[in-house]
């Protein structure tokens, strides 16, 4: 029979090795929002940062409504319907492909899907993403709206999914044009319970910033790269000079405010 000391030493090297086993690279990254709040425009800017760093990352597109991912990323895997077996059916058959491939993996479901709600309480997602040397992280995309705090607390509660590599995205489109962006965020739901709550077990807030030709580059249905060195499709001309300029520098200002984060980025 175990001593009390032989046990803390198990314990305590049972929890180096889990440690250990997250410290690979591979994240399961799952970002979440209410509608409007940026959550595919960050998925889209996430992915093709890591590809083209060359790290290898599954997409699964799993909004059964509007596929956007898919259009973006022809390899992007998507559920054959909307039926709720067949998504969470779907749905676990990419994570057990992340954890055969050692690859990185993004899942975009369609604002206020319960898909992920329904697994991760199932199979307590979290431990077990840990438990196979997967680092889950949670992205909150978020305005300056209270009820943002709402959906974001649907997956803090009773730790559904609330793993400790938390970022909350304060989304810079949604704030109305009547609110200084300075202290949009500060102003309204930056001091609240769930907010600290996040911040005190170590997650992190990073600020999205605006595109202001976002749109163009969604007509042309092309990357932020490719925006940049002159693509464009539909037989629609190229960004200008100047939006192609735009495009650069909210690259580089978005790899900035995401610097401090990188290592729960795929």
């Amino acid at each position: 029979m175990k001593s009390d000391a032989q046990h803390d030493t198990d314990d305590s090297l049972r929890l180096h090795d889990e440690d250990q086993m997250v410290e690979t690279g591979q994240i399961f990254l799952f970002p979440t929002g209410r509608g409007n709040r940026g959550k595919s425009f960050f998925t889209r800017w996430a992915v093709e940062e890591a590809r083209n760093a060359g790290r290898e990352v599954i997409v699964a597109d799993g909004d059964c409504t509007n596929q956007t991912l898919a259009t973006y990323f022809p390899d992007a895997s998507s559920p054959a319907s909307a039926d709720h077996v067949t998504v969470t059916k779907w749905f676990e058959e990419q994570i057990e492909t992340q954890i055969k491939s050692r690859k990185s993996l993004i899942v975009d479901f369609g604002a206020g899907d319960k898909t992920l709600k329904h697994v991760a309480h199932e199979l307590s997602l979290v431990s077990f993403l840990k438990g196979q040397g997967i680092q889950p992280v949670a992205i909150h995309c978020v305005g300056p709206d209270s009820d943002d705090l709402a959906y974001l607390q649907s997956f803090e509660t009773d730790s559904l999914f609330a793993p400790d590599a938390t970022i909350i995205v304060f989304n810079q489109f949604c704030v109305p044009l009547h609110i200084p962006q300075a202290t949009a965020f500060s102003d309204s739901i930056a001091e609240s319970e769930i907010i600290q709550q996040i911040l005190a077990r170590s997650g992190d807030i990073v600020v999205m910033l605006t595109l202001g030709c976002a749109h163009e580059i969604e007509r042309r249905r092309i990357s932020f790269m490719g925006a940049i060195d002159g693509e464009t499709k539909d037989d629609l001309p190229p960004l200008g000079l100047i939006d192609r300029q735009r495009t650069r520098m909210w690259r580089d200002n978005m790899k900035k405010a995401f610097s401090e984060v990188q290592h729960w980025l795929p």
